[in-house]
């Protein structure tokens, strides 16, 4: 018999085996990453810093991590590192279901090519298309929904809701027996009480022209509330239906449009549901002032304190922060804006001032439809588009928060509309 002879493997063959049991040892080796060894306390520290976007991407990396992010902890802490943003409902038909969060994080200046994410959440809350709810307010994360008219300011109570976009969670806010409040020209406010921490429905109604007394109901969130609407006693100082709110430490702020008025910026205490006066700048204590430029003041919230925004009669806007809360001498004018070379002219007035960018710019709305910026830095403008949202219903100050409505609003059944 011949003898076999010795056959030769092929060299490129050989090399592959030899690299695959490169890569397999390698994986072997690598098979326990940095994070995975990292204590949790350390990565919540870590999550809790990202944009809230990538939060909800991080959700769906492992089950380690999805725990850590649906810890009611997690949600406390975020909160308050979270970077204020803006919550939006455009008015283009086709999007007016969509909510959108857009927050601009360029740290040089502001990109038209602002970050936005679009809420999995819509307006209708999975309840069908041809329902249509509009953004009525949003505090601390969550926000209030609501049938409204908006060329008359007319609100159905009995198509109210609380939600948190986030969650996609939402309660209903249950209908007054008794009182006829299907249709009302009516301001719905969100806000919350820091000492008990529970969210209440505030509305004011001014129902009867003639009549010095505005209507105000108010609806606690969750068991404290018993799921029914208090009727609040104003009294007869009170006459006018605010447009436009402002929420700052538990209290709604509105300014009244009136000729004889000195204490023009109205003030109602979420917490012992009482209205106050909050002193103005000095300055506007004059007859002159408080004849005819409160149609040209807007409220707003700067860097924790009380903000007013002024047109003045010249081509100036002027800001006046109340550092001290309450305390009228602590009104500083902060910023003079000169728009004599600015091309927004013509977008005047001021509607709401909405804070501050990451680098410092001042963000407002003009006429309730246009982004603008205002950089203290070198006095210049940048009016904002943002692709595809051109029109917004409504633009609000937002702040994420991923808190859960069921620990939010105990005793409330909770719905989810991402699930229905």
């Amino acid at each position: 018999m011949g003898r076999k002879s010795k056959s030769h493997s092929d060299p490129s063959t050989s090399m592959t085996k030899k690299k695959a049991k490169a890569v397999k040892e390698d994986e072997k080796v690598g098979s326990t990453d940095i994070i995975s060894e990292l204590p949790p306390y350390i990565v919540t520290d870590i999550l809790s810093r990202l944009p809230f976007n990538s939060v909800l991407s991080c959700r769906c990396v492992c089950k380690t991590w999805l725990h850590l992010l649906m810890d009611p902890s997690f949600a406390q802490l975020y909160h308050t590192r979270a970077h204020p943003c803006i919550i939006l409902q455009p008015t283009y038909k086709y999007r007016n279901q969509h909510l959108y969060a857009v927050h601009f994080d360029n740290k040089k200046h502001v990109r038209k090519s602002s970050t936005r994410v679009k809420f999995a959440t819509k307006t209708h809350l999975c309840m069908g298309c041809d329902v249509k709810l509009s953004l009525l307010d949003s505090c601390n994360g969550l926000i209030l929904l609501g049938d409204q008219h908006h060329y008359h300011d007319f609100v159905r109570l009995d198509q109210l809701y609380v939600c948190n976009p986030i969650t996609g969670e939402f309660v209903i806010i249950k209908h007054k027996p008794g009182i006829n409040l299907t249709s009302y020209n009516a301001c719905l406010c969100l806000g919350f009480c820091p000492k008990t921490q529970v969210y209440k429905v505030v509305l004011l109604s001014k129902q009867q022209y003639g009549v010095n007394s505005v209507l105000t109901l108010v609806y606690t969130l969750g068991v404290k509330g018993n799921g029914l609407w208090k009727s609040v006693n104003v009294g007869n100082d009170l006459d006018y239906q605010p447009r436009i709110t402002t929420f700052l430490n538990g209290i709604i702020h509105w300014v009244v449009i009136s000729t004889y008025v000195p204490q023009f910026i109205y003030s109602f205490d979420v917490e012992d549901e009482c209205f106050r006066f909050v002193p103005p700048p000095p300055e506007f204590v004059s007859p002159e002032q408080t004849t005819w430029s409160k149609w040209n003041i807007c409220l707003g919230v700067l860097e924790g304190c009380l903000a007013i925004s002024e047109h003045a009669k010249d081509v100036y806007f002027h800001i006046w922060v109340m550092k001290d809360y309450g305390v009228q001498a602590s009104w500083t004018k902060a910023y003079t804006m000169d728009i004599t070379m600015e091309k927004i002219a013509r977008l005047l007035p001021i509607t709401q001032i909405l804070g501050l960018c990451h680098n410092g710019d001042i963000l407002f709305t003009f006429q309730n439809r246009n982004l603008v910026s205002f950089n203290p830095a070198n006095s210049s403008f940048k009016l904002h588009r943002i692709e595809s949202l051109y029109y917004f219903n409504n633009v609000l100050p937002y702040i994420p928060n991923f808190s859960s409505l069921r620990d939010i609003a105990r005793g409330e059944p909770p719905f989810n509309a991402t699930l229905r």
